[in-house]
Formats: structure tokens, C-alpha cells, sequence
């Protein structure tokens, strides 16, 4: 896949199907700031989680609309590919405050094993 990106844009058929991947839909105004300068930020948070990454679309998806997205897909183990989701949503909420957050509630997992729990935190409970 990553020689494949220099030919075009890629997609992974059936990624639904696969285990081993996570997909977030980033908004167009937002690609760049994930992306960073020649895949800066991209890269840097592949290093710092173990995973690959990727923006995959369809040829026939071509234009990139207005107020739009693209998927971002996420390749490693679950605990990393986790990390790094929650890492991109956090850059996409500091760009486009309330992409993923408005409307969310908290939820605490009654999942044996590994699952994410949410808190919603009020602005001066944040540092």
C-alpha cells in the first residue's frame, strides 16, 4: 500500500470486514492539519503509536467537496490503533471544535478486555 499511494488514491476493499483496521472519516478542511508538511504529523503519530495510516478513497470519489470528508485508515493492533484515533480526533476537535464531540455522553464499557470509557470534563477542569 504505500508504493500504491505514489500511483493514486488508494482503497482497501472490505476493509469493514478486517480486524486489524480502524477508519475515521476526517473533514476536508481539517486533511492538511492531520497530514502536516510532507505527512509530518501523519508520521509522527505512526511512530509514536505503531501503526500505518493512510487516506484511502474510491477514484470515482475524486472531488473533494466542500464541507466533505475522507477516511483515514488506521492499521496495527487494537490498543494502538485506539491510541492514534483518539489522537486524530483530538487534532480534528482543535481545528473544528465540535466535529466529534458535540452531543456526546458519557459512557462507561461493561467490555471484558480492552474498550474505552468517556468523561465529559468542564473547560476549567482542563489544563
Amino acid at each position: 500500500w504505500l508504493f500504491d499511494q505514489l500511483e493514486g488514491p488508494l482503497y482497501v476493499d472490505d476493509w469493514e470486514k478486517r480486524d486489524d483496521c480502524t477508519v475515521v472519516e476526517i473533514p476536508n478542511d481539517c486533511i492538511g492539519y492531520i497530514t502536516g508538511a510532507r505527512r509530518a504529523a501523519l508520521g509522527a503519530m505512526e511512530e509514536e503509536w505503531g501503526v500505518l495510516m493512510f487516506f484511502m478513497n474510491k477514484r470515482e470519489d475524486g472531488g473533494k467537496g466542500r464541507g466533505g470528508s475522507e477516511k483515514l485508515i488506521i492499521f496495527g493492533d487494537k490498543r494502538a490503533r485506539r491510541g492514534a484515533e483518539l489522537k486524530v480526533m483530538s487534532g480534528v476537535e482543535a481545528k473544528n471544535p465540535g466535529y466529534f464531540t458535540r452531543g456526546i455522553r458519557e459512557k462507561t464499557s461493561s467490555e471484558k478486555g480492552f474498550d474505552t470509557d468517556r468523561m465529559i470534563f468542564k473547560d476549567d477542569e482542563l489544563s
